[in-house]
């Protein structure tokens, strides 16, 4: 008989997949996935594994099932022991059990799964093949600063890490930043095994200065740096807000302007010819990202979790580069050789732009009153969403507000305003509603507002 033992990650993001809109993470959500993973901890529900071959992110992805409801996903560095266990036992889903719960903040938790004999886990076929038979044909955009930055700073590394991590620790550092800083944007497969090898060595030498304070906070801040860009990186909606940023500079980058010179001058300034022979290279890119090529957040988030290699990443970025300027041409009707001011971008940030719903019941001429009382007070910003407030003060803000109007279905009608659930405003208010904290706090809202 052989355990196998499994990590669930991205319960934060299950807990919350409705709250996709809001842009920043909020104390309620972190409640509501620390509610949900204790109450996991404490019933030991079974947990069934299954493949999520659809994903937009990652095809390999496996996801972890509740009760009707997805808890997370498997680990990524994981996927090999899944995918083995599903071949020895001949189907496609595995019957796990709770075994640990980290009920905090963002959350993960353990599983395991039971055999009768043990299975031998073998790699699956590495993903960087499926590469090999994409060729590029098209200029490819000039490095930037940043790339030359990242492979100085590997070249340092190499020859500091690990054996002259602690004599060296200032330089070390040094770079290490240097390097965490612009190897944001670079999502191949190298980058990710680099971030993963720093982060390895550096918490092997936590081991080796741990009497040392002062050194143990330098090398635990660098290894926290950059385990959080690799959650940013595999965070869907950050990666999305992100490319918008990213994007809008390459786009306007001088090395883009020496890229589209040189590709229209191949297609004499031809741009339905343009579209057609950059369409057709997309169309036979791997992992069905032709699909989404309109969706640049779940693009790249695919190509990294499938492993692109370094030198195809930036094929693609110049054939997605190219693509985009001819159809902005096209649309924008720019005439040829006018590329000194470019036409307005596609933000894709846009997408992700807090749009304020306000509720029929807050649109009367007194609510109107009450709501400018209390953002000229400071309770509430000018999209009319709390300002400084935790999660219980919301909830006795929402009961006194609606109170105050006379509003029947008061916590649903504040959740769409707040973006958030009904039933967190609804549990905030009634944990504190006897504390004399709340007390207080109502008492102070009801003299602006009554």
């Amino acid at each position: 008989m052989a355990i196998f033992r499994l990590k669930i990650v991205g319960v934060h993001y299950a807990v919350n997949a409705d709250e996709e809109s809001v842009a920043v993470e909020t104390e309620e959500m972190h409640n509501r996935t620390a509610t949900r993973l204790s109450e996991l901890d404490r019933r030991r529900p079974l947990v069934v594994l299954i493949p999520d071959t659809t994903n937009p992110v990652d095809a390999r992805a496996v996801m972890a099932h509740v009760e009707g409801k997805r808890i997370g996903y498997v680990s990524k560095t994981q996927l090999d022991t899944v995918y083995a266990l599903f071949k020895a036992a001949g189907r496609q889903t595995l019957i796990a059990r709770i075994d640990e719960v980290n009920a905090v903040k963002h959350g993960w938790m353990y599983v395991t799964v039971q055999t009768d004999e043990d299975v031998l886990v073998e790699p699956l076929q590495p993903l960087a093949d499926e590469w090999k038979g994409w060729k590029c044909e098209v200029p490819i955009i000039a490095p930037d600063e940043s790339r030359f930055a990242c492979v100085e700073a590997e070249a340092v590394l190499e020859t500091l890490l690990p054996a002259n991590l602690v004599a060296g620790i200032d330089l070390v550092e040094q770079y290490i930043r240097l390097w965490h800083k612009n190897s944001l944007h670079d999502l191949s497969n190298e980058s990710r095994l680099t971030r993963e090898h720093y982060i390895t060595v550096l918490k092997e030498g936590l081991k080796e200065v741990s009497p040392d304070a002062m050194l143990v906070s330098r090398i635990e801040a660098l290894v926290v740096a950059l385990e959080k860009q690799r959650t940013a990186i595999c965070g869907n909606k950050r990666m999305h807000l992100r490319i918008g940023v990213w994007w809008k500079q390459l786009m306007t980058s001088k090395e883009m302007q020496l890229l589209w010179d040189s590709w229209t001058g191949r297609m004499e300034g031809d741009m339905e010819r343009s579209k057609g022979e950059l369409d057709a290279l997309l169309r036979t890119l791997p992992f069905d990202l032709y699909g989404l090529v309109n969706h640049k957040g779940l693009f790249f988030s695919r190509l990294h979790y499938n492993h692109v290699p370094r030198k195809t990443f930036h094929e693609i970025v110049s054939v997605m580069l190219l693509y985009e300027r001819t159809l902005m041409e096209m649309q924008n009707g720019v005439e040829e050789g006018c590329h000194e001011t470019l036409p307005p971008l596609k933000k894709e940030e846009e997408e992700d732009k807090f749009v304020v719903v306000i509720p029929q019941e807050l649109q009367t001429p007194e609510a109107k009153k009450i709501l400018a009382i209390l953002q000229k007070k400071g309770y509430l910003d000018k999209d009319l969403q709390p300002s400084k407030l935790v999660g219980w003060q919301k909830g006795e803000l929402a009961y006194v507000l609606c109170e105050r109007l006379g509003i029947v279905r008061k916590w649903n009608v504040m959740a769409t305003l707040w973006k958030c659930h009904s039933g967190t405003l609804r549990t905030n208010y009634s944990k504190n509603f006897t504390e004399q904290k709340a007390i207080d706090f109502s008492k102070e809202l009801k003299s602006l507002i009554f």
